[in-house]
């Protein structure tokens, strides 16, 4: 046939949710910051104490935002941030 055996024996990564299974996945979001000149130096302050963050959850049954997409989450909370000893 003229394929070799990389083209016959190729791995496929299995990204499916587990039925009955809780899965979670941590992610990193970053507060807004902005760098003042205060007295000669600069120093990094943040503008706000507070994130409001919205996670949305879609379906997407082809793995392309189109058409068939949907809607399935929306999750939003508010997150105070408290610097310590900065």
């Amino acid at each position: 046939m003229g394929r070799g055996p990389y083209e016959k024996s190729g791995l496929l990564a299995d990204t499916s949710l587990p039925p009955l299974r809780t899965i979670t996945t941590d992610w990193e979001i970053f507060f807004p910051e902005e760098e003042v000149e205060v007295d000669g130096e600069y120093v990094i302050q943040y503008p706000s104490d507070t994130l409001d963050i919205t996670v949305n959850l879609w379906y997407m049954p082809y793995g392309v935002e189109d058409e068939s997409a949907r809607l399935w989450r929306e999750y939003s909370e508010t997150v105070k941030f408290e610097a310590k000893g900065w």
